[in-house]
């Protein structure tokens, strides 16, 4: 598949993630582990977007988009991530460098999602406003109206994001990424990022960046040991 088409149906489909996650449907197909299998699915590397998938939503299965808590994009970042390194694997690179490029765009990803999930919500409370001063004056219509232009809103937002994250992805992976590396991933490569997702998953504040931040750095080592 043409790396623009792959990209564009990446960039909708997190668009889909996006509107999934709390805008409407919400029949779970924005938790990480499905829209990571989904993306490389996309791509030609299920197995690889389910490897990012999977560690992402250990990293990030204590964090829940409820109430006015901030929170990371982490559906679309999942998408990002497994498309990303999907792509990448397709391409010859190698696989363990391709993941790990996958899960660094993800966690990247989800913190500016973080971002735009709080302007959005500022965007929400004034078509909100615009609702009632709709009905107030008669016009049944403006609520429906409000709802549809706020799923519009996330979903093209989101899949502006994730076509732009993962074209510089390439870019930069293409000129950055050694040309070998780990191929296969035995039992520790798996069990590093596995273990530290599970301690990120019941951790809080500064302990869970910490342990995010090494288990990168052990990650990282553990590949280019191999």
């Amino acid at each position: 598949m043409n790396d623009g088409i792959a990209i564009l149906i990446l960039a909708l489909m997190a668009g889909a993630v996006a509107v999934d996650t709390t805008a409407a449907l919400q029949l779970m197909f924005s938790q990480p582990v499905v829209a990571g299998m989904l993306a490389g699915l996309v791509v030609g590397e299920a197995a690889t977007g389910l490897m990012v998938g999977l560690t992402l939503q250990l990293v990030w299965a204590g964090v829940l988009p409820v109430g006015g808590a901030g929170f990371p994009d982490a559906g679309v970042a999942a998408v990002v991530g497994a498309g990303s390194a999907g792509l990448l694997a397709s391409q010859g690179h190698p696989t363990g460098w391709a993941v790990a490029t996958g899960l660094l765009v993800a966690l990247a990803t989800g913190w500016v999602g973080r971002i735009v999930v709080t302007g959005l919500r500022r965007r929400n409370i004034q078509l909100a406003d615009r609702a009632r001063d709709a009905v107030l004056a008669g016009d049944l219509r403006g609520v429906q109206r409000a709802v549809i232009r706020a799923i519009g809103i996330r979903f093209s937002t989101s899949a502006l994001l994730a076509a732009a994250v993962i074209g510089l992805a390439l870019v930069i992976a293409a000129r950055l990424l050694p040309e070998t590396g780990p191929e296969t991933y035995p039992a520790l490569v798996w069990a590093a990022p596995l273990s530290v997702g599970a301690a990120v998953a019941v951790s809080r504040g500064w302990g869970g960046r910490v342990s995010v931040a090494a288990g990168l750095v052990a990650g990282a080592v553990l590949l280019a040991l191999m």
